[in-house]
C-alpha cells in the first residue's frame, strides 16, 4: 500500500444525537444520514476537498487549501440548517497527515477528531493553525472561544468559531466533547495556603504580562523601540541592464504600500537605500535604524521571467518569520508589492482598517514600459540639479502618454516642474500654475495618491495658503502616514507659521522615518532648539555632523548658532558664526552681537564698521540695530530701527524677542515698533 506525506486541512463532521434518532425512528435517521452524504458530496467536490471516508453518521475529508476547507464547513452548514435541519457539528485543524490509498492517519488527525467533538449543532470550530491561515480573508469571520485541554493532547488548544451569519457561535462554557477530566484537587486549610497564596498573586502578574506582552514596545540597548520595518534594497542577481531598476522599482514599492499602514513605522527609502551592496549584518543594520524588523530579499530576471524571493526578519535575534518566492513574467510583475505587503501584515498580526486593506491593492500601473520610464524618472529627480530634474519631466510625461491615467506620474511631474524654481530659477507662478493643473489631473484619475497632497501642500505652504497647505497635508498623511516628504514638509509648514511645538511633532515622525538624512535630522534638532529642548538638540546635531559632507557645514553651523544664541550661550556661538559669515555676510549682525555680549567690544565695533561697508543699503539700518543693542547703545538703537524699511519690517519682528530684549519695557522702543507695524509678545 503506497503512502506519502503531506500538509492537509482536515474536516471531520457528524450528525448530533444520530444514535437516538436510530433508535426512535430507524428509518428517518437513515434518511437524514442520505441527505448529508448527498450534500457533503456535492460540495466537498465544490471546494476541491476529498472524503477520505464515511463511519456511520460522520465523515472524514482532507483539502488542499485551508481555505476552501472553511468555506466547504460554511456552505454545509447553511445547506443543513434549513429545514428540516439537521444537526451537524464541524471541526477542522490544519497538520501534517501521511496518506494511503484509503486512509488517513497523523497527530494532525485525531487533534482535528477532538475539535470535532467540541462542537455544538450548526457550528463549525477550527484550531489556531486554521485561523492563521484564514484570518486576512474577510469573508470568512470568527470569533476566539477559549483554549481547552483536549484528550491526548499535549498542550492547550486555542479554539475558534466562525461565525458568519446563520452559523451558531457556541458560548465557551457550552464547549464540552473530548475534553481532558478535571481531577478535584486536595485544598490545604488557609494557614498552609498563605504563602501559596503570594505566589498566586505573582503568578497572575505574571500571565498578566505575558498575555499583554504583544502590545509592549520591544526593548533593546536601553532604547525603546515600536512596531518597525526597514524594507533594504533587494539584491541584483541578474546580468540583465534593466534588472537594477526593478530592483529599486521593488524594494520602493513594496516600501510605499507599507506606508500606508498607521500600525507599523516604515524607513523611507532615502534611509534604506545607503544599504545597497552593504556587508553590514541585520542586528547592525536595525541598531542604526531602530527597526524591529527586516525585510530583504532578491531579484532574479532571464529575459521576460523574474524570479523574486523575499524573507522577513526579526532583527533581535535574526530569526526568519517567513520567506516566499515569487515567479512571475515582466507583465505580471506587479503584484509582488500586493502580495508581499500582505505577508509581513499576516506575519507581524496588524489589524487593518478596510480603507488600509483596499489601499494594498491599489497598483499605479499595468504598463511595464510606463513603469519603467516612471522609476528612471525617479532616479533623475532624486539628483536635484537642472538638468536631472528637466530630464525627469521629460521621462515623466512619456509614462504618461504610454499610461494616460498613471496618477503618480502627473504628481511627479507637478513635483519636477515646481522643483524648477529651486534648481533652474524657473518661474514661481508660472511653475505653480502648471504644477496645479497635473496635480488636478492625477487627482481626476485618483484621488488615494498621497504625492498628490504632499506637492500641493508644498506650494499652497510656499505662497502662504496656509489653511489650504494644512488641508493637504493632512489628506497626504491620512493616506500614508509614513510618508516622508509629507512629515517633513508639514514641519517646515509650523516653522514658518511659528507654531514651534508642532513643528517638533512632525519633525519627530520625520526623523524616525528617515534617521540617516542630513536634512531630515538637522531639521529635528532644530525643531529641538526652538522648543529649548537644547540639550537633545545638541546630541542630534553631533549625529548630523556625521551625515553632513563639506557642503553642509553651512547648515551645521547655522543651527548650532541659533541653539546657543537662543541660551545665550553667546562665546559658543562665535565660532559656528565666524564660519557662517565667511560665506554670507548676512551673519555679521549675530557676530557683533555675540562680541558685544561676551565684552569684545573692539571686534563689536570692527563688525560695525563692516557693515557698514558691505551690507546692502536696504538691510544696514536692521543690521546696525542688532549689533547696537549688543552693546547696549539705546539711541543708536532707536535710530537705525526708525529708518528700517519695507521688507526688512519682517525680519525685525523676527528678532525683537530675542536681540533687543533690553529695550522691552521702553515707552519710546515701543512706539517705534507701532509705526512698523510690529507687536511685541
Amino acid at each position: 500500500m503506497s503512502k506519502n506525506r503531506q500538509l492537509a486541512a482536515i474536516m471531520f463532521t457528524d450528525i448530533e444525537g444520530y444514535t437516538s434518532l436510530m433508535q426512535y425512528d430507524e428509518k428517518e435517521a437513515v434518511l437524514v444520514r442520505e441527505r448529508h452524504r448527498t450534500a457533503f458530496e456535492m460540495t466537498t467536490e465544490a471546494f476541491n476537498g476529498r472524503i477520505i471516508q464515511y463511519f456511520g453518521d460522520g465523515t472524514l475529508s482532507i483539502f488542499k487549501s485551508t481555505v476552501e476547507a472553511v468555506d466547504c464547513a460554511i456552505e454545509l452548514q447553511k445547506a443543513f440548517l434549513e429545514e428540516p435541519k439537521i444537526p451537524v457539528r464541524i471541526g477542522i485543524h490544519v497538520g501534517d497527515i501521511i496518506r494511503s490509498k484509503d486512509d488517513i492517519i497523523g497527530d494532525a488527525v485525531n487533534v482535528a477528531s477532538r475539535i470535532e467533538s467540541c462542537a455544538v449543532a450548526g457550528s463549525v470550530l477550527i484550531s489556531d493553525k486554521v485561523h492563521d491561515q484564514i484570518r486576512s480573508h474577510k469573508h470568512i469571520q470568527s470569533k476566539f472561544l477559549d483554549a481547552y485541554e483536549l484528550k491526548n493532547v499535549d498542550d492547550a488548544m486555542p479554539i475558534f468559531a466562525i461565525a458568519n451569519n446563520g452559523l451558531v457561535v457556541p458560548k465557551p462554557e457550552d464547549v464540552k466533547g473530548k475534553l481532558k477530566e478535571k481531577k478535584e484537587k486536595y485544598k490545604p486549610p488557609f494557614y498552609k495556603r498563605k504563602s501559596s497564596l503570594i505566589w498566586l498573586v505573582a503568578l497572575i502578574a505574571l500571565v498578566v504580562f505575558a498575555l499583554n506582552i504583544k502590545s509592549i514596545k520591544i526593548t533593546t540597548n536601553n532604547s525603546v523601540k515600536e512596531l518597525s520595518i526597514a524594507v533594504l534594497p533587494f539584491d541584483n542577481l541578474s546580468s540583465d541592464e534593466d534588472a537594477e531598476f526593478f530592483r529599486d522599482g521593488i524594494t520602493e514599492d513594496i516600501l510605499t504600500q507599507l506606508s500606508k499602514l498607521k500600525e507599523i513605522r516604515v524607513i523611507s527609502r532615502t534611509s534604506v537605500m545607503q544599504y545597497k551592496e552593504t556587508e553590514k549584518t541585520i542586528p547592525e543594520i536595525a541598531e542604526e535604524l531602530g527597526v524591529s524588523y527586516i525585510l530583504e530579499g532578491s531579484i532574479r530576471k532571464y529575459g521576460d521571467d523574474i524570479r523574486i524571493s523575499a524573507q522577513l526578519i526579526n532583527a533581535y535575534n535574526d530569526e526568519h518569520l517567513w520567506a516566499q518566492n515569487y515567479d512571475k513574467t515582466i507583465t505580471n510583475v506587479f503584484t509582488v508589492q500586493t502580495e508581499v505587503s500582505k505577508e509581513i501584515v499576516n506575519a507581524l498580526e496588524l489589524n487593518l482598517s478596510f480603507e488600509e486593506q483596499k489601499s494594498l491593492s491599489n497598483i499605479a500601473t499595468q504598463n511595464i514600459d510606463a513603469y519603467k520610464l516612471f522609476l528612471e524618472g525617479r532616479s533623475e529627480a532624486d539628483k536635484r540639479n537642472s538638468e536631472s530634474i528637466s530630464k525627469s519631466i521629460t521621462l515623466y510625461k512619456e509614462a504618461v502618454v504610454l499610461d494616460s491615467n498613471y496618477a503618480e506620474a502627473y504628481a511627479e511631474i507637478a513635483n519636477s516642474i515646481y522643483l524648477e524654481t529651486y534648481y533652474s530659477g524657473r518661474d514661481v507662478n508660472e511653475a505653480s500654475e502648471l504644477a496645479r493643473e497635473y496635480l488636478n489631473k492625477a487627482e481626476q484619475i485618483s484621488s488615494e495618491v498621497p504625492r498628490i497632497y504632499s506637492v500641493r501642500g508644498f506650494i499652497n505652504n510656499i505662497e502662504g495658503k496656509h489653511e489650504e497647505a494644512e488641508e493637504a497635508f493632512q489628506k497626504a498623511i491620512k493616506l500614508s502616514p509614513n510618508d516622508l516628504t509629507t512629515r517633513h514638509q508639514y514641519a517646515t509648514f509650523y516653522y514658518y507659521s511659528r507654531q514651534y511645538d508642532r513643528m517638533l511633532v512632525q519633525a519627530r515622525i520625520a526623523y524616525k522615518l528617515d534617521p540617516l538624512s542630513f536634512a531630515v535630522a538637522n531639521n529635528y534638532a532644530t525643531a529641538l532648539a526652538y522648543t529649548h529642548k537644547y540639550e537633545e538638540a545638541e546630541m542630534i546635531m553631533k549625529k548630523v555632523e556625521k551625515l553632513g559632507k563639506e557642503n553642509n557645514q553651512f547648515v551645521i553651523n547655522r543651527t548650532y548658532f541659533r541653539i546657543y544664541t537662543d541660551q545665550e550661550k553667546y562665546k559658543e556661538a562665535i565660532e559656528p558664526l565666524k564660519y557662517l559669515v565667511s560665506e554670507e555676510n548676512v551673519y555679521n549682525r549675530f557676530l557683533g552681537f555675540s562680541y558685544a555680549k561676551v565684552g569684545d567690544t573692539a571686534n563689536a565695533f570692527r563688525i560695525i564698521d563692516t557693515i557698514r561697508l558691505v551690507a546692502r543699503p536696504q538691510e544696514k539700518s536692521q543690521q546696525l540695530a542688532v549689533v547696537f543693542a549688543g552693546l547696549g547703545v539705546r539711541d543708536s538703537v532707536l535710530y537705525h530701527i526708525d529708518t528700517v524699511r519695507n521688507k526688512q519690517t519682517a525680519t525685525l519682528r523676527r528678532e525683537v524677542p530675542e536681540f533687543f530684549r533690553f529695550l522691552k519695557d521702553d515707552p519710546e522702543f515701543k512706539e517705534l515698533l507701532k509705526t512698523h507695524g510690529i507687536t511685541e509678545n
